[in-house]
């Protein structure tokens, strides 16, 4: 183990080289070790465990502006004070995959201004744990705390008004315990100037519903009063269940085209969350319904998604899951990174989103916005492109003609043959085959070759002659 100050030393220090072997000695003025370091200093997986000498330190790193101190061993809360303190000018924090926990946490009695990214991704802190670290970092703008396993308690989600972070406009929270629409409102509430979030890999199922015992609640006074009907309409039927994809059969998931309300009659207000939101990342996110997804349109400035495995995707193809989100949001301007999403492909997606659910008994909202937007879309044509399994054809040998009905086409031109010379009794090897389209005949030369592929159809000849000679 070592402090950081021995870390520097060793990574960013001048060491004489060693002259043991050289066969003569030349006198030179003695370089002065490096008076400067570099403004960004990384120092991951150097084994450190403390800050060191803290005069060291801070006459040492006094310029330094950003630190990337990953994968090391600090475990104490006291060491990030110290350096806190000792670089005043630092901007950027990396202390990802240090096990410093929520032990004994006690944060520096100085405000710290210039600090304005901090990452703490998998270092065991909670949430009321960090708190006054952030009180104390008035101008931070960007946050990782990425897979601590943060869980967002009743008591913080009521605690709405206070420790709100103005400055915040990046937040990484992946792997937390993520689940609802009040922990979504909870992080809106504290991040109120997010302009791009990260929630991969949280068990995210819902942006409308408190809980799961909700959900539940809300499909049961469903069951017991419209659905319960047997006179129920269509109309109630489509706002009271998910449509699905427009292919499968839709889902049993209750959701209504109004807000969603809780059992106890609070009415949720989802357009106020996120008013600033530009960019989010759902990746690995446990949606299981399409009306879960519509509510993203209703944060407004929301432009960007990323979003992929979700049991939502399991049954449908890339292309089927893009044009279905396209459709659903028009927010959206850029959708799994790459370039904007083009007017040209925008129109595609919504066109064929009627068609899917032009015959759907349960259509979503969305339809009729559609409707009105692009009017009634034909259904693309079932088009066969499989060649025809049989024809009828007309044979002529001489003066003989007949009617062939239903020849099969996946028969080779030798088993037609063979089957010609057995009804004429005559032999094969005396036998040539012509096909005959508008009185313009072609030898069949390949005994191997199926009638298809020598394009015989419905109204064609096959000419029999014999071989001269």
């Amino acid at each position: 183990m070592r402090s950081i100050t021995q870390a520097v030393n060793e990574k960013y220090s001048d060491d004489d080289e060693d002259t043991s072997g050289s066969g003569f000695i030349l006198f030179v003025r003695k370089s002065s070790p490096r008076k400067r370091l570099p403004s960004t200093l990384i120092l991951d997986h150097c084994e450190i465990d403390s800050v060191g000498d803290e005069q060291s330190l801070s006459s040492t790193l006094h310029e330094v502006n950003e630190l990337d101190l990953a994968h090391n061993q600090i475990s104490k809360w006291t060491e990030i004070n110290k350096l806190i303190m000792c670089l005043p000018k630092l901007s950027f924090l990396n202390l990802s995959y240090n096990m410093l926990g929520s032990a004994n946490v006690n944060a520096p009695q100085i405000l710290h201004s210039s600090l304005k990214k901090l990452v703490l991704n998998r270092v065991g802190i909670q949430w009321n744990d960090l708190v006054p670290y952030l009180s104390l970092t008035p101008n931070l703008e960007e946050l990782h705390l990425s897979f601590n396993q943060i869980e967002i308690s009743d008591q913080e989600k009521d605690n709405e008004t206070n420790q709100v972070f103005p400055k915040i406009a990046t937040l990484h929270f992946d792997g937390n315990r993520v689940e609802n629409r009040d922990h979504l409102r909870w992080i809106s509430t504290k991040f109120p100037s997010l302009t791009s979030l990260v929630l991969c890999d949280c068990p995210l199922w819902t942006l409308r519903w408190t809980s799961s015992a909700a959900r539940e609640a809300q499909g049961r006074n469903m069951s017991g009063s419209s659905l319960a009907s047997s006179s129920s309409s269509m109309g109630s039927l489509s706002a009271s269940f998910c449509s699905g994809d427009g292919k499968t059969s839709p889902c049993c998931v209750p959701f209504l085209d109004r807000d969603c309300t809780d059992p106890t009659g609070k009415a949720s207000n989802d357009s106020v969350l996120f008013p600033c939101l530009r960019s989010i990342s759902l990746n690995n996110s446990m949606f299981d319904c399409w009306e879960e997804i519509d509510q993203i349109r209703n944060w407004p400035s929301l432009a960007e998604l990323r979003m992929q495995s979700c049991p939502l995707f399991q049954r449908m193809t890339e292309h089927e899951r893009r044009e279905m989100t396209v459709a659903r949001l028009p927010n959206l301007r850029r959708l799994n990174g790459g370039g904007d999403i083009s007017a040209k492909e925008r129109e595609e997606a919504e066109r064929n989103f009627l068609r899917r659910f032009h015959d759907s008994e349960v259509k979503p909202p969305r339809y009729q916005e559609l409707l009105d937007m692009h009017g009634h879309v034909a259904p693309f044509a079932k088009v066969k492109l499989a060649p025809p399994k049989v024809a009828n054809v007309w044979v002529r040998y001489g003066e003989q003609s007949w009617n062939e009905k239903n020849l099969s086409l996946y028969m080779t031109m030798k088993e037609l043959r063979d089957k010609f010379c057995f009804e004429l009794g005559l032999p094969a090897s005396k036998l040539r085959l012509w096909h005959s389209v508008h009185q313009q005949p072609m030898l069949m030369r390949f005994p191997a070759k199926r009638l298809y592929s020598y394009n015989v159809k419905d109204g064609d000849e096959i000419l029999i002659d014999e071989k001269l000679g």
